[in-house]
């Protein structure tokens, strides 16, 4: 039976106590290389003399130290790289304020002033579509549409705030409901509407656009920049 020198305890619990030290710290979550050869040297120290550890398992091991430890630093590469590309993002998307984007949404704040534009694409075949000015209590203010045997691929709209007898209506959230049907058969669609860029932020999911009548707008979502 092998024993255990008190040189040989003392490099044991060194090794342990630096493995222990590299695992509460709060920047790192895995053994760094000096942690590493400690355990190796304590390993050394503490094996059974009648089986050494066999150069192969020694190679195995410097190995898979190699490997977690390129992991790590490409880890850490990517993520320098990932907030650099972010910021780029941002600086980038600084340039739309001011200027229209189209969203798909069906909701809008109608400020009391101005217009609300924007299009839907009509699906292949269609001999119709409806467009619906809808306000909070679901009453349709103003509607528009287009009928005939060959419609274009794209409907485009602009409500100019008033209702169907061209009174002026009140600022607040109303609804833009879309349908285009052939024959018996209707579906609803979801319109793009225009609004203007105000400002731009990182979120917790990625860059944001502020878009007057719509809020806070992932810049994944806008289908196109006027």
């Amino acid at each position: 039976m092998s024993t255990i020198s008190d040189s040989g305890l003392t490099g044991l619990l060194g090794g342990a106590t630096s493995g222990a030290a590299a695992a509460n710290n709060a920047q790192q979550n895995m053994l760094n290389q000096q942690d590493f050869f400690s355990l190796m040297i304590a390993q050394f120290q503490n094996q059974d003399p009648f089986k050494p550890m066999e150069s192969g398992e020694f190679l195995g091991q410097i190995a898979q130290f190699s490997t977690v430890d390129g992991i790590y630093g490409l880890n850490e590469s990517f993520g320098d790289l990932q907030t650099q590309l972010t910021s780029d993002q941002a600086l980038q998307a600084s340039t739309l304020i001011d200027r229209d984007v189209l969203v798909p949404t069906s909701t809008v704040r109608y400020p009391g002033t101005g217009s609300v534009s924007g299009h839907v694409d009509v699906p292949l075949g269609a001999d119709r579509v409806t467009v619906e000015i809808v306000d909070g209590t679901g009453h349709t203010v103003r509607s528009y549409s287009a009928a005939g045997s060959v419609l274009d691929e794209t409907f485009e709209f602009s409500w100019d705030g008033l209702d169907a007898e061209g009174q002026a209506v009140p600022a607040a959230d109303y609804t833009v409901r879309v349908r285009a049907g052939q024959g018996e058969q209707e579906v609803a669609l979801t319109p793009e509407l225009a609004g203007r860029v105000d400002a731009v932020r990182m979120g917790a999911s990625g860059l944001l656009l502020e878009v007057a009548g719509f809020g806070d707008v992932p810049f994944s979502t806008v289908t196109r920049i006027a």
